[in-house]
Formats: structure tokens, sequence, C-alpha cells
């Protein structure tokens, strides 16, 4: 007797096949069928807001230090400025005390002074900062006036929030330095100036490199009573500018005018010190000499020189300088004294004056 297999292990009949596949189709369809989203607006090019304006006066100039923006209030690259607006207020001053700024009464009442636009901002620009310059009148008020300034930056039509107020009441500013001179040494370049004023604050150094635009922050601040300077952070081989401020209050900084510049090409052009020790000592048919070396680190060796018994004048004895400390003078005549001399020669070719005189006499 024969028997049918279960249902459960029959394959499928095509019809149901079909079936399966009709509705797959439509899922599949429908999701490669998204719709797209609106577009997003672009990136608006605003300036990232100034938060560390600064000011000073230098001499009868108030001068506001701003940062170039680098970036947008988004974080992205900038690319650049078209222009620089200073806003300023003025208002009358107790005394030559400044009061602090009140933002409300800043945006209330201040006025654009100025606009920098083109090649006027491109001059002002000192490397990653601008540095904007606000002449005072001859004679200040009898009444004194604080003055308080703020900026805003603006790249084609968008414009940069307003940066941090900053602000002082301008004072007769302290006599500039005078006779500023600039000299040469071994180790440094020594500035030397005089002060018409003995009531300053202090007094700020001032270096730049010649290939240079601006000074920026000061090299050294010193008393009230300092008339030099040694500048050992120098290099030889580079020109540097110099120039001096008087200081007549530290709070808000108030400057002179400078004290005139002075440029100096600092050259090697020093001959090395000789050695501290330098002796002579007779041996069988030479002389040995022996010295201490030269403090210099640019030394490239040492010169001998030696006069004979019944002669006048010393020779150097060799041609390439002696890179040790010692040196043996051979192939002499028993019984007979010598006297010599050493010369330190450096690397850029300065020669020292020669060393006084040791005596030997050969054995």
């Amino acid at each position: 007797m024969c028997c049918d297999s279960p249902a459960s292990s029959r394959p499928p009949s095509k019809p149901a096949l079909l079936v399966v596949s009709l509705l797959v189709l439509p899922l599949v369809t429908l999701a490669a069928c998204g719709k797209k989203g609106d577009p997003l607006p672009p990136l608006r090019d605003i300036p990232l807001r100034a938060s560390d304006l600064a000011l000073s006066q230098q001499g009868r100039l108030i001068v506001l230090d701003a940062p170039y923006p680098a970036v947008t209030v988004s974080g992205l690259p900038l690319g650049g400025i078209d222009a620089l607006e200073l806003l300023q207020l003025v208002k009358p001053s107790t005394g030559d005390v400044l009061q602090p700024a009140d933002a409300t009464e800043f945006r209330a009442g201040a006025q654009v002074l100025l606009t920098l636009r083109g090649a006027e901002l491109s001059s002002a620009v000192s490397g990653d900062r601008i540095l904007i310059r606000v002449p005072l009148a001859d004679e200040l008020p009898e009444e004194p006036l604080a003055h308080y300034f703020g900026v805003r930056t603006l790249k084609g039509e968008e414009t940069s929030d307003l940066s941090n107020l900053v602000g002082l009441v301008p004072m007769e500013p302290p006599p500039a330095p005078v006779n500023l001179q600039a000299t040469a040494r071994p180790e440094s370049i020594e500035l030397a100036w005089e002060s018409p004023a003995d009531d300053v604050e202090g007094f700020d150094v001032f270096r730049r490199e010649a290939r240079e635009r601006g000074y920026g922050k000061p090299l050294q601040r010193l008393a009230g009573d300092a008339r030099s300077f040694k500048d050992r952070g120098v290099a030889y081989g580079k020109k540097y500018i110099y120039t001096v401020r008087a200081i007549g209050k530290l709070e808000p900084l108030a400057w002179s005018a400078e004290a005139g510049e002075r440029e100096i090409d600092y050259e090697d052009r020093f001959a090395p010190p000789l050695p501290k020790s330098f002796v002579a000592l007779g041996e069988r048919s030479r002389i040995r000499l022996r010295w201490e070396a030269s403090p210099d680190a640019d030394v490239a060796g040492y010169f001998i020189w030696r006069r004979e018994p019944r002669r006048d004048d010393f020779h150097r004895i060799h041609e390439a300088p002696v890179t040790g400390i010692e040196y043996l003078d051979r192939g002499l005549t028993a019984g007979l004294a010598f006297e010599y001399r050493i010369q330190v020669v450096d690397r850029t070719g300065n020669e020292s004056e020669l060393s006084e005189i040791a005596t030997a006499t050969v054995r």
C-alpha cells in the first residue's frame, strides 16, 4: 500500500514563490526612493569679536592694539576682513582716575571715530595685530576727559560684535629720552641714553630686526634711574634697531615719544681673549709650550711666535693654528734661550694681540 509524503516535506509551489517576490519588491522600491530635505542655508562669515583690545598713550598719540580676526563666530577660517571700525565715547572724568566702562552707555553714545579700509587697513597690520593711532590735541583740556574705545570688524555684509572696551584719561607725556647710543660689545649690544626728567616711572627698551616693521612688546622694563642697558640676547650677523621710551604712568600705560632710533649691524669684529697662563719649558733639543684654553666659544686655534737669540723681532713659526693647548718646538740647539708669545684666532679670523713673553733654555 502506497502512502503520500507529509505536506511539510513538499517544496513550495511556483505560485507561492511569486507571491513572496511581489510582496518584497514594493518594500525595496520604497526604501530606495527616500525624499531629500531642504538645503541648509550657507554659513555666514561673521568675524569673531576681539576680546583683547588694548591701548596705551605714546607721546601725543593714543595707540590701540587689536587682534586681526582669523576665524568666524562658527570657528571656520575667515580669510581676511574688509574693514575695521573704531568707536569712541568721550565723557568728563573725575580727575585722572578712569572709571570702568559701561557697555550700555557706550553702545548708546559711542560714535564711529574712523574706519580703516584698503591700503589704510593694510598699513595698520603688524603681524597678527592691527595698530590704530589716534592723535591727541596739542594741549589737553583743563577739565580731564575720559576716552573709551571699542572696535568692530567687517567682512562683506557681516559685522562682528563689539570688542571689549578700553579707555584712558590722557596725560601730559614725560619728555622723551635723548642722546640714545648703541655700541657693539663682544657679548652684547650696550645702550645708553639721557633723560630730561628724573621723576619718571621707568623706561621701556624696544628692539626689532631691521627687516621687521614694528617693535611689538618692550624688550626690557627698567627702573626710573636707569640710563643704560646691555642686550645679551643678540646674534652676530643681524641688524638691530633700538629705541627707548620713558614711562609716565603704568596703568593705563602712558609713554613718552620715542628717543629716536639707533640701527646697528652686529658683526663679529672682536678678538678672542688670550689664555690666562702661557709657559715655556726647556727640554732636550726642544721647548714645550703650554697654555690654558681661551674662554671664547668660537676659538679656531693658536699661533706661536718665537724670537731667536740676537734677533730683534718675533716671527710666527707655523702656518695653521694649533687647536690644542700644547706645542713642541723641536730641533733646537742646546744651551740657547728662546722667547715665545702666543696669539688666539677665532673662526671669523679675528686675531688677538700677542701675549706676554715666555722664555726657556734648551737642554
